[in-house]
């Protein structure tokens, strides 16, 4: 694992951003598009404009079956499966509990990587920031968003699910994969892309009864653009310079970025709850990424 410098943690940061604008953008699109099909829309977007950016770099694919191999594994878990399980999910699911299931990605990832790569051993600090994000998390969406915990068992079920995908997805990137991060990520999102293409062909899903507006589109185009093809060329390119664990700590911050959103975009409030969530989830992170003396010298 590389040493991680100032602008790593600005894309991480830029990371979250662009995540954590996803879901309400979701929430616009599937009102008139069926949740197949915008995944599928935007992830064509997202290739599309990663493919042009390796072809302008004089980059290609490679012809190995056992790097395509790579591609796929990544760009199902990684992309095509958990954007269909969470789209599908936030159809009965509401943002504030759909924050706290996805809080449970770091967990896993940290049990992952503390078992399959040698130079992420589960630490106290990594432990403790871990469980101070997941409270801060609850904090922020407060506890009558887990009133709604077992309701719809189906759309949390998928949710959980897209959580277990991005923590196998990030600890194969950190363990098996050494190819470039602009290869990976157009390889996967080709892969992923032809998967749900599949998907929607075979699902029987109606295409010509849907009636996408104005708004609609826009955030179909705004997921592709920022959320899938920005996406995954920072989070390709981050994850073997932070690891896994501190790259799955990416889904704390996506509720603190809504809440920033939230009150920079929409004018919502900022309540004391709000900050002192932020706090905790932004003292938890720091705690978990950085190494104290003792644990250098080990």
């Amino acid at each position: 694992m590389q040493k991680s410098t100032i602008s790593d943690v600005f894309l991480w940061l830029a990371l979250a951003t662009m995540w954590s604008s996803s879901y309400p953008v979701i929430k616009l699109a599937i009102s008139t598009i069926e949740s197949s099909v915008l995944v599928a829309g935007r992830m064509f977007v997202g290739t599309i404009i990663i493919f042009i950016v390796l072809k302008a770099r004089g980059l290609s694919l490679s012809r190995s079956k056992a790097v395509w191999s790579s591609y796929a594994v990544t760009g199902l878990l990684g992309s095509a499966l958990p954007f269909l399980l969470i789209t599908h999910g936030e159809q009965s699911v509401d943002s504030a509990l759909a924050s706290i299931l996805m809080g449970v990605s770091p967990v896993i990832t940290l049990l992952l990587a503390a078992w399959l790569i040698p130079d992420e051993a589960l630490t106290p600090r990594i432990a403790l920031g871990i469980v101070g994000g997941f409270v801060g998390v609850a904090v922020l969406v407060g506890p009558a968003a887990l009133s709604g915990l077992g309701d719809q068992l189906e759309g949390q079920s998928a949710i959980i699910a897209a959580t277990f995908c991005y923590a196998a997805s990030t600890v194969y990137i950190r363990r098996f994969v050494s190819r470039p991060p602009l290869e990976m990520a157009t390889g996967s999102m080709i892969v992923g892309t032809v998967f749900i293409c599949a998907v929607v062909l075979f699902s029987g899903a109606d295409i010509h009864s849907i009636e996408p507006t104005l708004p609609s589109l826009g955030a179909l185009i705004y997921l592709g653009v920022f959320s899938t093809a920005c996406a995954n060329l920072t989070y390709f390119y981050l994850v073997p310079r932070l690891g896994a664990t501190r790259m799955s700590q990416v889904n704390f911050a996506v509720p603190v970025g809504g809440a920033i959103l939230g009150f920079a975009i929409l004018g919502e409030a900022l309540t004391a709850q709000r900050i002192t969530a932020l706090v905790i989830i932004i003292g938890s992170v720091y705690l978990s990424t950085t190494t104290n003396r003792s644990e250098e010298l080990k």
